[in-house]
């Protein structure tokens, strides 16, 4: 009973220091670590890797999952992308584990050491955060000593051997018993541990740890189906992705395993001798397989997973999330979420902008702009009350040029979304209306406008997150040859209203205004560019 209880106890201190690790390093860069996201999605394979990494910082591959989720239910990012950073996150949690399963406790004492003084001696916040996340690794390096010497003790008692002979002649009972486990604690990290170290003190065989591990690889993918299904259907499907994702891993384990146990190549044979190199094995090979079908993947969950609910999701208002009246008196904190707020609404205008070609061919998204709109102006006013409330901050420090980049950008948000609802928005109802159509070389123009104006939104914001002078400069560029293409879009359409083109003749009001609102709209964004090179150009001279 009182190896039982030891046992118990030494799981519950891995699992907190699980938890330290990963807050520790949600708080020192969890701003950091969303800006990648956002801005490093365009491969696959770098998008894989950069879900690695992040579920490897953060002990978790599911805050991974979640991330993705969140970000694609706002459109803020694309459902291959998302689906990517699973796949990578899955591989990273893997490599992390078996990292973790060494013999590390010498390096425990240190850590703890480590990590108490910079916790409680330092004055940086950041350099705080780092000393949780080492009090934590010295803490999780413990508790794997403790769970080692814990199943050490046990395995000279009867009740382990009984329990292990049951295990191994049933495998459904030890797949459910697992996952059930892995669920309930949230972490199937932990539990990968937990079993690697029960094959090291010998008190279970590798076949029966192969099926714990494929066991824990399904009760992984449960935390976030449940903490995610509350988004948006949109959000969801990266969560059913992440389903798809783990019971392939679980197909590829079973297949591994039945393999072996019909007589063919054991992991032995091929130098794999522990579950933890099983555990990689099965999560790379579904990774090279997912990876390489993402577009495929992404195709199947859109059109049967809930194809009727992913754009008829009832619209809640909006209201700022990172707005903490605790850190007023904190400038560098207050900021910070200033910043994350002002992505929020980036984020929303991004959805506006991306509706509004759609509202001119299907007049039903015209509501949803409009109530994207609210959202903005809502969340625009608690941005400037906020803003206006931040005490402390000194004229010519970092933080004044940090304010005033955010509120001129969120200020510009709020002018994009007045824009799109107030003019945009009109001429979309007023071609519904009159059933006015374009002429085909005019729709196309305007088609490769408005995607040329969503990369240059992109850009805009990666000037505002990075402060960039190259990209600002690269971003006032593309407004010139932005503005010259409109320019060119103008003369065709005068050489077609010459032509006499009935469908030009009948839309040419609401063309020309249309051309006349983009060229609005890229300005706006183009303004975050101004203020970076004025600083560069001072910094300089």
């Amino acid at each position: 009973m009182y190896e039982l209880i030891q046992l118990a106890g030494a799981i519950t201190l891995l699992l907190w220091s699980i938890r330290m690790v990963r807050t520790g390093f949600e708080r020192a860069y969890g701003k950091n670590l969303e800006n990648a996201v956002r801005l490093m999605t365009r491969r696959r394979l770098q998008t894989a890797i950069l879900g690695g990494v992040a579920a490897a910082a953060l002990q978790s591959g599911t805050a991974v999952v979640l991330l993705a989720a969140g970000f694609v239910a706002t459109s803020a990012l694309g459902l291959i992308p998302a689906l990517a950073l699973a796949v990578g996150a899955e591989i990273g949690s893997s490599l992390m584990a078996m990292l973790l399963s060494f013999d590390l406790s010498a390096l425990s004492p240190l850590l703890l050491l480590i990590g108490y003084v910079s916790f409680q001696k330092s004055s940086k916040r950041k350099h705080k955060y780092w000393g949780r996340i080492c009090l934590g690794l010295g803490l999780l390096l413990l508790a794997l000593s403790l769970i080692a010497r814990s199943t050490a003790d046990m395995r000279s008692g009867n009740g382990m051997t009984y329990l292990t002979s049951i295990l191994a002649h049933d495998t459904l009972l030890t797949l459910f018993l697992v996952a059930l486990f892995t669920w309930l604690v949230h972490s199937s990290l932990a539990v990968i541990l937990i079993i690697a170290h029960l094959v090291t003190d010998g008190a279970i065989s590798l076949e029966m740890s192969m099926i714990m591990v494929i066991g824990a690889n399904i009760g992984g993918a449960l935390p976030a189906l449940s903490s995610g299904w509350g988004l948006s259907a949109k959000g969801r499907l990266v969560i059913i992705g992440n389903l798809m994702i783990r019971t392939c891993a679980v197909i590829v384990g079973l297949l591994i395993y039945y393999l072996q146990e019909s007589g063919g190549p054991s992991l032995a044979d091929i130098g794999l001798d522990s579950p933890m190199a099983f555990h990689v094995l099965i999560n790379a090979i579904n990774g090279v397989l997912f990876l390489s079908m993402l577009p495929f993947w992404a195709k199947l969950l859109k059109k049967y997973v809930s194809p009727n609910d992913t754009e008829n999701d009832a619209h809640k208002p909006l209201t700022s999330v990172y707005l903490s009246q605790d850190d007023i008196q904190h400038p560098t904190r207050a900021i910070a979420n200033v910043t994350n707020e002002t992505l929020r609404i980036a984020d929303i205008a991004y959805q506006m902008l991306e509706s509004t070609p759609k509202t001119f061919t299907n007049g039903k998204h015209i509501n949803r702009v409009k109530e994207l709109d609210d959202d903005i102006d809502r969340i625009h006013r608690e941005v400037t009350y906020y803003l206006a409330a931040i005490e402390n901050i000194k004229s010519a420090s970092e933080e004044q040029s940090s304010w005033q980049d955010a509120f001129s950008f969120v200020t510009n948000l709020e002018h994009v979304g007045d824009i799109i609802d107030a003019s945009l928005m009109v001429l979309a109802r007023k071609k519904h209306k009159e059933h006015i159509h374009f002429s085909e070389q005019g729709e196309r123009e305007l088609d490769t406008l408005f995607s040329e104006l969503f990369e240059i939104f992109r850009l805009a914001q990666a000037v505002y997150v990075s402060k960039s002078p190259d990209l600002a400069t690269e971003l006032v560029d593309a407004k010139h040859v932005y503005r010259n293409k409109i320019a060119v879009c103008r003369e065709q359409h005068t050489r077609r209203i010459r032509d006499q083109v009935p469908a030009t003749l009948a839309s040419s009001q609401i063309h020309m205004d249309i051309l006349r609102d983009l060229q609005r709209l890229c300005s706006l964004l183009v303004a975050t560019a101004y203020p970076i090179l004025k600083r560069h150009k001072q910094e300089k001279g």
